[in-house]
């Protein structure tokens, strides 16, 4: 079948099945597919099936590390694309221009972010705007704004999205953590370099937290170690040995003590934010506003009022760089 008659025979598709081959596509097979639609493995064959018996041509290979879509199913996959792009673009438009203080915000977050710092401020935006509804896509992934996957996200990053816009809401400062068992009586604390130590996956080797931990302890190899910060902080809490935490989240954790004073490096930003289109919208920007007047003086607070930091344990700035 030539191009031509190819993209006659298209006409016979629907959305359905545009959405489905292109799904196919970025999921790498029907797993991955049936996933991103909330379907069933067994309804993306048979739509597949269908698709290629009313075309007459194959638009994938079938393979050991799965679908390969064919110049068939590129061709088909362009066109989904093309049509998807263009509806998310007048939905981004139309909700960029919602003037209306209520409806549903979908925020996107991290997992620290959402346990220990957006619960403290969003209660009282809430409070304030009966008429709005929150969602947290609570995610370390990025979430794609452009696709409306959600309103607003909220990341601790140095480098944002290109496509997005926003603001920086405040540094984010980390600082060293342990449960008490691990610091001993507390009275001299032992060398860092001799204490158990919890640390990120090697595929997390990019982080800024895993490079200052090579640089600063390079004899030190984590026992336990994980992708999330989130159960490297349950683990340092359990008593599993030392981690290096936001100082704002760590803070909160009545099972750890701050053993130092928060770090100089690595200094990370908190950044709110948002697709172009979107900035109109009346309750994301209500939104945004209380997020940007209240985030940067509640990290400062549980920095200096958290817990952890009442009950630290000091270990000294020479242990701190490694070099004690």
């Amino acid at each position: 079948m030539g191009k031509r008659d190819l993209q006659e025979s298209t006409g016979s598709l629907d959305w359905d099945d545009l959405r489905t081959v292109l799904a196919i596509v970025r999921g790498g097979g029907l797993s991955g597919a049936a996933r991103s639609l909330g379907t069933q493995h067994s309804t993306i064959f048979r739509r597949l099936e269908s698709i290629e018996a009313r075309l007459g041509v194959k638009l994938f290979e079938r393979g050991r590390n799965g679908y390969r879509a064919t110049a068939h199913g590129e061709v088909i996959a362009d066109a989904a694309r093309g049509m998807e792009e263009a509806a998310l673009a007048a939905e981004r438009r139309v909700s960029g221009a919602d003037t209306r203080l209520s409806g549903t915000i979908r925020i996107a977050t991290s997992e620290v972010l959402a346990s220990y710092l957006l619960p403290r401020l969003l209660p009282q935006f809430l409070l304030a705007h009966p008429g709005i509804d929150l969602e947290l896509t609570v995610s370390n992934r990025p979430v794609d704004l452009v696709r409306r996957e959600a309103d607003l996200a909220l990341r601790v990053t140095l480098e944002p999205t290109e496509s997005l816009v926003g603001r920086r809401l405040a540094q984010v400062q980390y600082a060293l953590f342990a449960a008490p068992t691990v610091m001993g009586d507390g009275r001299k604390p032992p060398p860092l370099a001799s204490l158990p130590w919890v640390g990120f996956d090697a595929r997390e080797g990019d982080l800024r937290i895993m490079r200052w931990m090579r640089v600063t302890f390079p004899q030190i190899r984590p026992r336990l170690r994980a992708d999330s910060l989130m159960s490297m902080l349950r683990a340092a809490a359990a008593g599993a040995g030392v981690v290096v935490l936001p100082a704002f989240a760590g803070a909160q954790e009545p099972c750890l003590v701050r053993i130092a004073e928060p770090l100089h490096d690595p200094v990370m930003d908190l950044w709110l934010l948002h697709h172009p289109d979107v900035r109109g919208n009346a309750r994301v920007r209500a939104l945004m506003k209380h997020l940007a007047d209240t985030v940067p003086a509640e990290i400062q607070r549980l920095v200096k009022e958290g817990p952890a930091c009442s009950r630290m344990i000091k270990c000294s700035a020479a242990q701190v760089r490694g070099i004690d």
